[in-house]
């Protein structure tokens, strides 16, 4: 991704204030200059992407009764457009498959810059994916090597136990490492943690 991307991005969502929210948290995204339209309607949200070729939709499943963003494909062309679901409660399996991506109500800035960059850098290969870890996800491989737990992890960062198994999925996805000795290795050979610090 270029160093001031610019993406379209439509927020179909009937909540003022999640509306709101996510629009201020959007244009704040580090590297992205987001225009943002907000939509409150279905009938808004098919005009508005019939009209504006969007790079981005973020929605929420609930949205216009159950969105299922399959049939919207199929009923307005949108190229390459990303669907996004905005994460309130936790989705089935099944429902979250359906979508592009997932963006939770509580996930932070570092989450949601990761997750929407991901989303809109398809070509970026593996080792330029391992150098975009946040500082914030380095700490958190360093804290899980040192042996500590999601709660303590949390605790420790002042974060929620959500955004920290959040944090810890966009890093096994990044890095493809799925084991604790792994990342272990990862973090040493990194310089992320000293072998000394580890616990064997």
């Amino acid at each position: 991704m270029s160093r001031e991307e610019k993406l379209h991005i439509v927020i179909a969502e009937m909540s003022p204030v999640l509306s709101a929210g996510f629009s201020q948290c959007l244009r704040r995204l580090p590297g992205i200059q987001a225009n943002i339209i907000e939509v409150k309607t279905p009938a808004a949200l098919f005009d508005c992407v019939r009209s504006n070729n969007p790079d981005i939709i973020l929605v929420n499943p609930t949205f216009g009764g159950i969105f299922n963003p399959e049939v919207f494909r199929e009923e307005v062309s949108c190229g390459n457009c990303k669907i996004i679901a905005i994460e309130i409660g936790k989705l089935s399996r099944q429902a979250a498959d359906l979508y592009d991506g997932l963006i939770s109500v509580i996930d932070d800035i570092d989450t949601i810059t990761d997750r929407i960059k991901s989303l809109c850098s398809p070509q970026i290969d593996q080792s330029e994916e391992k150098d975009s870890l946040s500082q914030r996800e380095k700490e958190i491989i360093s804290l899980v090597v040192k042996g500590m737990t999601n709660q303590e992890i949390a605790d420790k960062l002042f974060l929620s136990i959500h955004t920290v198994i959040t944090h810890r999925r966009n890093i096994a996805r990044k890095l493809e490492i799925h084991s604790a000795t792994g990342l272990t290795i990862y973090a040493i050979v990194n310089k992320i943690v000293d072998i000394d610090e580890i616990k064997l």
